[in-house]
């Protein structure tokens, strides 16, 4: 998942302990959201809206912390939201509470759940899912380029668990993918938001069926085209896909074809642009090692119980491949891990200089630990690559968000969710160096125009959105 200009992206909890050997990807899922019944009366639940922000009074500022040198929040009339805010919290609620601070912020159950974010022209664009109705509906959010204000479009009521959709720029127009099920069961739902700051109409196209539940998707246009890569289980391998579609033809016939070779195990595809084509990351899943079986202490005792090895859930590497404009493979795949690592999440974005930065966390591969460091390697455009040294906080649980300021590609931020509510980041430069603010803790950083930052935080069971301007 993923909270990003880009691609986006959230803090992962225990993630590495929810990954399989078989690659089912890893993603953070709210309970199923209650009802919140915010329509007209006289409008059917699946018909699309397009709803208007809400003037309400700026939150209060988060709680004492430690003096940000880095970062300001910028000035707004009111914030723009999704979702209620629910019930108020009082400094009263704190007289008996030894917990986190006001501002370690987490989502509550129920919550709305964001997704890709973007920059565009205009503004910025998120996607979301939320309950309307009792009934699990895909947004997509489009904020001005204060992030005071703004409006939502309804795509419409999904089904099972999904991720929230993924989304690209077409113009004025948003090409749509969301993911959602039928009586076969995972399918992507094809669509396009006509004039989508405007009058915002909402057509859909094609489907694509058999994909995998659990797996991410990624979509990127370029030109007349896009490309949607997507994972999908055949003769009992994991493999990855693409389709070519055209946003002013949504009538095509799609025939997915396959980007990974038979007889492996390939997921989690994730696409950047690139001049005459795109790059593709994916992961590969490798066999678990040969180990014997480990002895571990109960309860701190004496006593030692036989049990399966950690190292059993296998490895997998980090693969990065070229596509042309026609998402054809156009070189080999470049590995990016070294051997024996356990990349638990991973992000890839395109860099300046015609290559793509693929960032990721490795798993320790400890029950209940914390993941393991992060680590960021530059692509060069000549299929070379090299590790970007990272300085300062590095270790930590959350899935790391690479942020590239739309007005400005050389401008590349890393973000991760650290721990008690705390936010990482910090500039790509040559030694790039981690640090925390107080004015983004408790908060994601998903998206950046024009030197400015998009933050979201949780305010009860909504999620609001405001602008931060920082210091490399």
């Amino acid at each position: 998942m993923r909270y990003s200009a880009a691609f986006g992206l959230a803090s992962v909890v225990l993630y590495g302990a929810l990954c399989s050997a078989q690659l089912a990807a890893c993603k953070k899922k709210p309970p199923a959201p209650v009802t919140e019944p915010d329509l007209p009366s006289d409008m059917p639940a699946d018909m699309p809206e397009a709803v208007a922000s809400v003037a309400t009074a700026k939150p209060a500022s988060p709680s004492p912390g430690p003096v940000s040198s880095r970062c300001h929040e910028l000035a707004q009339p009111s914030p723009f939201r999704i979702g209620e805010l629910g019930a108020t919290h009082t400094p009263a609620d704190d007289a008996d509470d030894a917990g986190p601070d006001e501002d370690d912020e987490v989502p509550a159950p129920f919550s709305v759940e964001l997704g890709p974010a973007r920059a565009d022209a205009d503004g910025f664009a998120v996607s979301a899912l939320r309950s309307l109705k009792g009934q699990s509906h895909a947004l997509l959010a489009l904020l001005n380029a204060d992030a005071g204000a703004g409006k939502l479009v309804d795509l419409g009521i999904v089904h099972g668990d999904p991720d929230p959709p993924e989304f690209a720029q077409h113009g004025k127009d948003v090409l749509v993918v969301a993911p959602d099920m039928d009586a076969g069961g995972g399918m992507l739902k094809v669509g396009l938001v006509r004039d989508a700051r405007g009058s915002a109409q909402v057509t859909w196209g094609p489907e694509i069926t058999g994909v995998r539940r659990d797996s991410t998707f990624a979509l990127e246009v370029s030109g007349e085209h896009a490309l949607l890569a997507s994972a999908a289980e055949t003769a009992g391998k994991i493999r990855v896909f693409a389709a070519l579609l055209e946003p002013n033809n949504l009538k095509q016939k799609l025939t997915p074809e396959p980007l990974s070779a038979a007889g492996a195990d390939v997921d989690s595809p994730r696409l950047a642009l690139r001049k005459g084509g795109y790059w593709l990351a994916v992961a590969r899943a490798l066999d678990a090692p040969k180990t014997k079986p480990k002895m571990h202490t109960v309860d701190a005792g004496d006593e030692q119980v036989e049990g399966d090895s950690v190292l059993d859930i296998g490895t997998r590497r980090i693969e990065v491949t070229k596509l042309d404009a026609l998402g054809k493979v156009a070189s080999s795949a470049l590995v990016v891990t070294k051997p024996g690592a356990r990349p638990m999440s991973f992000e890839l974005a395109a860099a300046a200089d015609g290559g793509a930065f693929i960032a990721f966390r490795d798993d320790d591969s400890t029950p209940g630990a914390d993941g393991g460091a992060l680590s960021l390697v530059h692509v060069k455009a000549d299929g070379s690559f090299e590790k970007v040294e990272l300085n300062g906080e590095a270790n930590g649980t959350g899935t790391p968000t690479l942020i590239a300021d739309a007005s400005d590609a050389g401008k590349v931020w890393l973000t991760a969710a650290g721990e008690n509510g705390a936010t990482w980041f910090g500039r790509l430069t040559e030694h790039s160096t981690l640090t925390a603010d107080s004015v983004v803790r408790g908060g994601d950083l998903i998206a950046g125009r024009d030197g400015k930052l998009l933050l979201t935080r949780s305010k009860g069971t909504a999620a609001e959105f405001s602008l931060v301007q920082c210091a490399d």
